[in-house]
């Protein structure tokens, strides 16, 4: 399952949708779905921040942490056992960088440049967004197989 989710994915199906079994979905403790969709909901969050519909402010760094949600904890504490697998540092800069580059979006926008930050979300945020989807399905894929 998700192989072909993977695959989709690569093939430029983004709506293809993950629904891993039961037996797939968790790893150590790790979510799969739920750390996904947290980090797609960061989409939607930047956008409103853009435009001016989300209450408050988003600081940089807390953006740009890739340590402090729940697949960053998971990452530099339970998944460190996967170590050496390519697929395991592959997933921790995809995050990383998915981070980096949520962090650049809000520098924009507090900038004074929302529409770069507009087009960072819908460039280098986007597939930043993919690749950290992918590394973290591969990595699960490498792991369960």
């Amino acid at each position: 399952m998700l192989k072909k989710w993977i695959a989709q994915r690569l093939m430029g199906r983004k709506e293809e949708e993950l629904t891993p079994i039961p037996e797939d979905e968790s790893l150590d403790g790790l979510n799969l779905k739920q750390v996904l969709e947290a980090h797609e909901a960061w989409k939607e969050r930047l956008q409103d921040y853009i435009d001016g519909r989300a209450e408050g402010s988003i600081d940089p760094a807390v953006a740009a942490s890739d340590k402090q949600c729940t697949l960053g904890k998971w990452l530099h504490g339970p998944g460190k056992r996967y170590c050496k697998l390519p697929e395991y540092a592959r997933a921790v800069q995809a995050h990383a960088d998915f981070h980096a580059c949520a962090a650049e979006v809000v520098i924009e926008k507090q900038s004074g440049h929302p529409q770069r930050a507009r087009e960072l979300l819908k460039t280098r945020f986007r597939h930043a967004s993919s690749d950290n989807q992918l590394e973290l399905v591969r990595l699960f894929s490498v792991v369960r197989h």
